[in-house]
């Protein structure tokens, strides 16, 4: 069973640390701008930000799971209903959807801090069927607001994380991408120094591609939203990846 990456207390101070720089960077972005493009193909910054408030309360769901005992379902309608709510959300008002933005973050932070000690160790179930421990519930908003806001293409980066945020998050990278179809055998390896990490152990290493940079590079590569300048690779050439999530 998937385990959180680091200790409550540090999970909760990122995801805080996350959600208030949402909130500035929509704070100070101009109207106009929710109605263009994300830097996810088919999706405006309006589909980005549904899709952010509507995660925010499919988490939040899991903490009512957790705390009440009673079986709450990410999302009650399944994946059609998720992306129907995304679209029709989409096409509301600047001011409506950032609204949504920030209340439904402070919904979900509220809930977590009012769960009582026993509600983090009970199992829930993610919108992909994996059974979790409801203590990675703040990890898994973690990942979606602090990706996401380098989606948001307002400035944020992978550089921008907190630097052990950064370093927990690219395990966790790595490992979701070893488990999609097409992904080759690559060993990550951020410098200076950095632990291995491998997508397909089991291969002999010498028919591995080894590629490394910093953290902030590989992240951005792995998850396919740079190019990966700035990374060496060896044999010479990136390989091509598949969609990360």
């Amino acid at each position: 069973m998937a385990r959180e990456p680091a200790p409550r207390p540090l999970l909760l101070e990122w995801l805080a640390a996350g959600t208030s720089l949402l909130d500035a960077e929509l704070d100070q972005a101009p109207e106009t701008w929710v109605s263009g493009p994300s830097a996810l193909p088919g999706w405006t910054t309006a589909h980005l930000l549904t899709h952010l408030a509507r995660n925010a309360d499919a988490l939040n769901n899991l903490v009512t799971w957790a705390t009440t005992g009673v079986e709450t379902p990410m999302y009650p309608h399944g994946a059609s209903g998720r992306l129907r709510d995304i679209e029709e959300g989409a096409q509301r008002s600047a001011q409506v959807l950032l609204k949504d933005v920030h209340d439904s973050a402070a919904r979900l932070q509220d809930s977590l801090a009012g769960m009582p000690e026993a509600a983090w160790a009970r199992t829930v179930r993610t919108a992909q069927g994996r059974t979790v421990p409801a203590s990675l519930v703040p990890w898994l908003r973690i990942r979606e607001v602090w990706i996401h806001l380098v989606d948001l293409g307002t400035g944020v980066t992978f550089g921008t994380l907190p630097d052990a945020l950064a370093t927990a998050l690219l395990p966790d990278v790595v490992t979701t991408l070893a488990g999609r179809d097409g992904c080759p055998a690559l060993i990550i390896r951020t410098q200076p120094g950095g632990t291995p990490l491998m997508t397909r152990p089991s291969k002999p290493l010498g028919s591995m591609t080894e590629v490394k940079g910093t953290t902030a590079e590989l992240l951005g590569w792995l998850t396919g939203r740079a190019p990966g300048i700035g990374l060496t690779c060896s044999p010479p050439g990136l390989p091509l990846l598949p969609p990360w999530l």
